[in-house]
């Protein structure tokens, strides 16, 4: 299945340069030259990549960047940025941009980044599906092991299914009543209950190399805790 990129940019000149070097490449892809219409077309063709120019006429393209990182932290985005506008690259990578390019640019540079972003997505895609090597921490996600500094850490199995619900959504908050439901499903524990978070001072303890000032296991008050993977 061909990887599908959408290319989103109001010079006309542009997208035809950069639509027929991509399709050499054996890529399918869709372009168009508002924000409107890239947020019509998005769910519907489900874009490998989106490679986004900032300056659009009807909204600036780092304000969807947000949306973007915000639902689909993993999707790939390539900014287009104005030759020499340091502050769009700045902001750009602050809202989780991938990688930018400033114009004018190289055809072929340009497809050589999005093959390399593709190829990172994948990458990160196959950690998360057999384990995920964080800082100095190796999670072992089949086989339910998790090793710090090449030592296995043993967790108790409530302590691993906190874990791994946390991992499996690497980069993205869950809430408390979330974690309760999955990890007590069949017992009431009450929203007043500190269980939970003594679980998670455990794991801390375990884990994070200075559990008073987490890295990974973080808390988002008033919301509930993120595994972060950065």
């Amino acid at each position: 299945m061909k990887e599908k990129i959408l290319v989103v940019d109001d010079d006309s000149d542009i997208l035809k340069v950069v639509s027929a070097f991509l399709e050499l490449e054996g890529f399918e892809v869709k372009t168009v030259q508002s924000l409107k219409e890239a947020k019509e077309l998005f769910s519907g063709f489900e874009p490998s990549l989106i490679i986004l120019d900032i300056m659009l006429p009807d909204e600036n393209g780092l304000s969807w960047l947000k949306e973007l990182k915000t639902h689909y932290p993993i999707l790939p985005v390539l900014l287009l940025t104005a030759k020499g506008s340091v502050s769009d690259k700045v902001l750009g990578f602050e809202m989780d941009a991938d990688d930018y390019l400033a114009k004018p640019f190289e055809p072929l540079e340009l497809v050589a980044r999005c093959k390399a972003l593709i190829r990172k997505r994948d990458l990160f895609n196959n950690l998360k599906a057999r384990g995920l090597k964080v800082g100095n921490l190796w999670i072992d996600l089949s086989a339910k092991r998790v090793f710090k500094n090449d030592k296995e850490v043993k967790l108790t199995p409530t302590e691993w299914k906190i874990l791994s619900l946390l991992v499996s959504k690497i980069d993205e908050v869950v809430s408390r009543e979330e974690l309760r439901k999955e990890i007590w499903q069949k017992k009431k524990i009450y929203d007043w209950s500190r269980v939970l978070d003594v679980h998670i001072k455990h794991l801390r303890e375990k884990l994070e190399d200075d559990p008073s000032d987490p890295k990974h296991i973080v808390t988002v008050h008033g919301f509930g805790y993120m595994f972060k993977g950065s």
